[in-house]
């Protein structure tokens, strides 16, 4: 991606713009095999004093890390640098150029219009497709049909495990939410649309073959732009857009996994009711379990004390709010994915 956009400003009529690799490898045969697919200017690997001191210069923690400068910038004020460049490359593209503070003003902005302007017809629709795949007999569904109604967009592919592994959870709240919808007889109607990652046409059919719902044609363009548009940065991620086209969360997997089908309709006014009600039944949660998949005793512990986001040792899921933990192993496991086995000395066993 990054070579493109590179390749692409320097073939243009201004190309003001240069790269410099600032090497972490570990050895010259590394560095020389990964530089040698790029076509900008290095740091010579053997010149450590100066990766060290741009190093530090700006706080690099990680990699891939892609500080932006300006033209005008000196040596003695930074202010002008944005040290978000990775995400800007993701985010923009080629659009970000000149990779200013200014334009990423002017880009933000338009972000903030398009949201304000959000419908779902202008999501899912454009001027050459106005529907969606079905696995019904008509195969096609107009987008039309689906305004007014509570919206998952799930990306998703076949080739991510994590994605295979949580299609069947959201296919049972999916199915477990319009059951109760139809019982219960109101007046609101949740459906899912795929929008897929997927390599090529059959590898898409196979996985959408699975799914009970809607979705975007294999590579139709919407789907980078619905990426970016909501920021996507990994996958499975669903985004629940409300019966008034508009954003309501884009953290449905997390909310799936901590409440599962309650809740829907996924909105803040639920959440808080969920969280409220969690802390309520924590009262009655055993501050110490021992569980057979970890050799030490785990502690209960809250996002306000010593807890917060975690990824479940049991589901591999994430989660917030309430979990077992181990601090020292680094072991966390949510609250209902520990089955009682029992008490022994006052310490609850479970598998």
């Amino acid at each position: 991606m990054l070579v493109g956009i590179y390749e692409e400003l320097k073939n243009s009529s201004d190309p003001q713009f240069e790269i410099v690799y600032v090497s972490s490898d570990e050895d010259l045969d590394a560095f020389n095999n990964f530089y040698g697919i790029m076509p900008w200017l290095a740091v010579p690997f053997s010149d450590l004093e100066t990766k060290k001191l741009l190093n530090r210069k700006y706080d690099v923690e990680g990699i891939p890390c892609l500080i932006m400068l300006q033209p005008e910038e000196s040596n003695k004020e930074d202010d002008a640098a944005l040290r978000c460049g990775v995400e800007l490359i993701y985010r923009y593209g080629i659009h970000a150029y000149p990779f200013s503070k200014d334009k990423l003003e002017q880009l933000q902005e338009v972000e903030r219009e398009k949201r304000h302007n959000q419908t779902l017809t202008n999501l899912l629709a454009n001027q050459h497709r106005d529907y969606v795949l079905t696995h019904a007999e008509q195969r096609k569904v107009s987008v039309a049909s689906l305004v007014g109604k509570t919206i998952g967009l799930y990306f998703s592919a076949e080739w991510c495990v994590p994605c295979v592994k949580f299609t069947p959870k959201l296919i049972s709240i999916y199915e477990k939410i319009n059951n109760e919808l139809a019982e219960t007889g109101e007046n609101d109607e949740f459906e899912i649309v795929l929008v897929s990652s997927d390599r090529d046409q059959s590898s898409f059919d196979s996985y959408y073959s699975k799914m009970p719902w809607l979705a975007l044609p294999f590579k139709d363009p919407e789907i980078k732009n619905l990426a970016q548009h909501f920021d996507v940065q990994g996958i499975p991620c669903l985004v629940i857009i409300g019966p008034d086209g508009k954003t309501i969360t884009c953290h449905g997997r997390n909310l799936i996994n901590l409440y599962q089908e309650n809740a829907y309709p996924f909105t803040d006014a639920k959440v808080e009711m969920l969280e409220k009600q969690l802390e309520e039944e924590a009262k009655d949660f055993p501050r110490l379990v021992y569980h057979e998949g970890h050799r030490h005793d785990l502690n209960l512990v809250s996002d306000g004390n010593g807890g917060g986001p975690f990824i479940c040792c049991v589901c591999d899921e994430q989660g917030s709010s309430w979990a077992y933990q181990c601090l020292e192993c680094g072991y966390e496991v949510h609250p209902k994915c520990v089955t009682s086995l029992g008490l022994h000395n006052n310490v609850l066993l479970g598998r």
